[in-house]
């Protein structure tokens, strides 16, 4: 990786922590608090695709900043782009987070997942590879992968959506007014999967609807 995507990178790490720099905004009870926030929300990649870090992995990133400033943020090592890869600490984190807070996502869902998210790239990693990983989990957790049962979650995929809606940053538009944006997202019950998001200038049901006509035209109805 050259120093101009290493600096990218190094950029985008810091727009996630930013709003701690000053301190711990009152919108927040802690910094683990933030940290879950920061991740559900997502960051923009420099490859263009939106990405969901760990909360672990944010909260390394801000301890890292506080103990050696902004060249900590600097990614080190390589990355080989379309080259086939093992799973890195970084897809490890994730998926650890994934199948902690999710124990009956399935490993195939995981996998999807990572796609959409942007961290998994065609023919980086297997589906069986991030297989054997949860595999594994499950024997150092000594637990199956199937079972926490929680009240409301339905049992399969696709049997149940919840939506609902986050206020997002203020942006700028070219006549230079500020406007609220709203995330309006669906999220499949069992698997944990998002099957839909977009940003709008408005919430409202048309905008919802934009958001399940998305959703029905890729995965079926629920």
């Amino acid at each position: 990786m050259d120093q101009e995507k290493k600096h990218t990178i190094a950029l985008m790490r810091y727009s996630v922590i930013a709003p701690l720099i000053t301190g711990l905004s009152d919108n927040y009870s802690s910094l683990t608090a933030f940290f879950y926030d920061a991740s559900a929300k997502g960051v923009l990649h420099p490859d263009g695709t939106l990405k969901h870090y760990a909360p672990g992995t944010i909260e390394k990133w801000y301890r890292n900043y506080k103990d050696r400033g902004f060249d900590a943020l600097v990614p080190t090592g390589r990355i080989d782009l379309g080259k086939p890869r093992k799973l890195d600490e970084e897809l490890q984190e994730q998926i650890r987070y994934l199948k902690t807070n999710y124990p009956r996502m399935s490993a195939s869902a995981i996998y999807r997942q990572l796609h959409d998210n942007g961290s998994l790239k065609h023919g980086d990693v297997s589906e069986s590879t991030v297989n054997r990983y949860v595999n594994l989990l499950a024997l150092q957790n000594k637990t199956t992968n199937n079972q926490d049962m929680r009240r409301y979650e339905r049992p399969h995929i696709n049997e149940v959506w919840c939506g609902d809606t986050s206020v997002g940053p203020y942006l700028t538009t070219p006549d230079g007014k500020k406007h609220k944006v709203f995330i309006i997202a669906l999220i499949d019950d069992a698997s944990r999967f998002i099957v839909g998001i977009d940003v709008f200038f408005n919430d409202n049901f048309i905008n919802l609807m934009s958001v399940m006509k998305s959703a029905v035209s890729k995965y079926g109805r629920p």
